[in-house]
């Protein structure tokens, strides 16, 4: 892409239009240039997360490296309007692809979900994620409405408020220990996620509103955060009830639940094994980049929004995500997120990898003391 390497993030557009496209073929091709016996209307569904989940790690290999430094500043489409379009392009596609799921049926039908939910974990999920950090309440806003749109609103109040906190800890849900399998992590982050927010949301609203009268209760009800985004993502179930059918909703339960899977393998992958240490004071040592894995391959950087450098968002929640930094100090994949994501998928074929990698960079970092800003030498 020519111009400045920023403009690189704009290749998140490319996904939902993507997913528009294959909708397209879905709904307008004659049936006569996609013969069944071929399967040819199945693998146009399934192109989406084809690309989302091999196509993108195989390139993402072959670029290699991300040489771009952190930007102090970039143009504000970038950094504000890019990930703010984002909400519309997805809810664009994604009540063309619950329309399109009433006229097909069969493989197809789950093929189409599984790409859209693919195609949502990444613009629905992802860029909500890059938004409830910001500082600006309709960015905010926007966030949370990404993540409502497959149901996942919750996220917005527990990720800032309780997984930032309590990351690398046995407390924090989204954090998978060592040895766990990811198929043990998921339901147990996806509770965790629920009702912490939930948690996190009555105290605040009980401090608030102390009294038992029943305006009290109501008031602490009609407050609490965590419990109007579950609403927010009723009502989108209902909107699209009404206008497109029953089947219709199915389908987005169903893209919404493999965009929350996508979501959980990340954080499987992004803390496995780092833990913090409990002080004599019985409190956790502050947040450092030794506690994230990181990965700073161009490609998936671009699709993520720079997500790989993980242990720098820990550090500075609220930095947008251009001026995000590599920390080499940090623990390291030895591959990008797209094929880390793969790999989880088979959990002995995870632990093979990472265990010993884990074992090496703890090795290593006991050894070698990091910086203070994480950009020493030690490292996986």
């Amino acid at each position: 892409m020519s111009g400045s390497p920023q403009w690189r993030f704009l290749a998140v557009l490319l996904l939902p239009a993507g997913l528009a496209l294959t909708v397209w073929s879905l709904m307008m091709w004659p049936p006569a240039s996609l013969p069944l016996e071929y399967g040819g209307m199945f693998w146009i569904a399934l192109a989406p997360l084809l690309s989302i989940h091999l196509v993108l790690p195989l390139l993402d290999a072959f670029v290699g490296n991300d040489p771009s430094p952190a930007q102090s500043g970039s143009p504000h489409l970038l950094n504000t309007l890019l990930p703010m379009a984002c909400l519309p392009a997805w809810l664009a596609v994604l009540f063309a692809s619950c329309q399109a799921s009433v006229a097909i049926e069969g493989p197809t039908w789950w093929a189409l979900a599984a790409s859209a939910g693919a195609t949502g974990g990444i613009v629905a999920i992802n860029v909500g994620h890059e938004l409830i950090h910001r500082s600006t309440r309709l960015q905010r806003l926007i966030g949370g409405l990404l993540l409502s749109s497959v149901g996942y609103g919750v996220f917005k109040v527990e990720h800032v408020r309780g997984h930032h906190l309590r990351v690398a800890t046995p407390e924090d849900g989204a954090s998978a220990q060592r040895g766990e399998g990811l198929w043990h992590f998921v339901p147990r982050s996806v509770i965790s996620t629920f009702g912490h927010a939930l948690a996190i949301e009555s105290t605040r609203m009980s401090r608030q509103h102390p009294a038992t009268d029943p305006a009290s209760r109501l008031r602490r009800i009609a407050g609490n955060e965590a419990l109007a985004w579950i609403a927010v993502s009723l009502v989108l179930a209902i909107a699209i009830g009404l206008t497109l059918g029953i089947d219709a909703v199915t389908f987005w339960l169903v893209t919404s639940a493999v965009a929350i899977l996508e979501l959980e393998i990340i954080n499987y992958i992004e803390h496995y094994g780092l833990q913090r240490k409990r002080q004599a004071d019985g409190r956790y040592e502050a947040v450092e980049p030794r506690h994230s894995w990181n990965a700073n391959t161009a490609l998936v950087n671009a699709f993520l929004l720079n997500l790989q450098r993980h242990s720098d968002h820990h550090r500075h929640g609220a930095k947008p995500y251009v001026g995000l930094s590599s920390m080499s100090a940090a623990p390291q994949m030895p591959a990008g997120y797209g094929a880390m994501v793969m790999l989880a998928l088979v959990p002995p074929l995870w632990r093979a990898v990472m265990d010993r990698r884990l074992d090496r960079y703890l090795e290593s970092a006991s050894e070698t003391p990091a910086s203070a800003d994480g950009t020493g030498s030690a490292g996986g």
